[in-house]
């Protein structure tokens, strides 16, 4: 009995591998899937680029002071500038050195950046803003302005109004 299994067994090989290899080998072949297209978007351009904000432009004519009419007058325009330079302070800390005081003020570290920012400031609020050498001109009206000196001749800020022109010299 043992051996007729066996042959059956050989039989069902050989007859196995016989169609085996009439199908074409004794590996099946797997059935061909054609592949999805894969779509591409289509890339979106960038948003242009919008134009450069307009800076503040005083909205005073411009003005002058022939006989230089600058007496020592108390700030007006003080409140302004206070604000100014405490936002200075506040939003750009990489202009100064808070290790390095002079009466409670950091030094300056870029001078003409300081400056700029403090004017940056004045004009979000709408003060009419002139840098010059030592001191910084401010205004709102034609009837007068003031000079300000934000700086120590050593680096540090300063808070000193300097005088009022009346009327305004710019």
């Amino acid at each position: 009995m043992a051996s007729r299994v066996r042959l059956g067994l050989i039989a069902g090989l050989a007859l196995g591998g016989g169609l085996t290899v009439a199908c074409g080998g004794s590996t099946p072949v797997a059935p061909v899937v054609p592949a999805t297209p894969v779509v591409l978007a289509t890339p979106t351009p960038p948003a242009p680029t919008p134009p450069p904000p307009v800076g503040f432009v005083c909205p005073l004519p411009p003005s002058s002071n022939l006989a230089n009419n600058c007496p020592k007058l108390p700030a007006k325009l003080g409140e302004y500038m206070n604000t100014a330079l405490d936002r200075v302070l506040v939003k750009r800390p990489e202009l100064f050195d808070f290790k390095d005081l002079a009466g409670g003020n950091p030094k300056v570290l870029d001078r003409q950046k300081y400056h700029e920012a403090v004017k940056l400031e004045l004009e979000a609020q709408g003060v009419c803003t002139k840098i010059e050498v030592e001191e910084m001109a401010i205004k709102t009206s034609n009837d007068f302005n003031e000079q300000w000196n934000i700086w120590t001749s050593s680096g540090y800020v300063m808070r000193k109004i300097v005088t009022t022109c009346v009327p305004a010299w710019f």
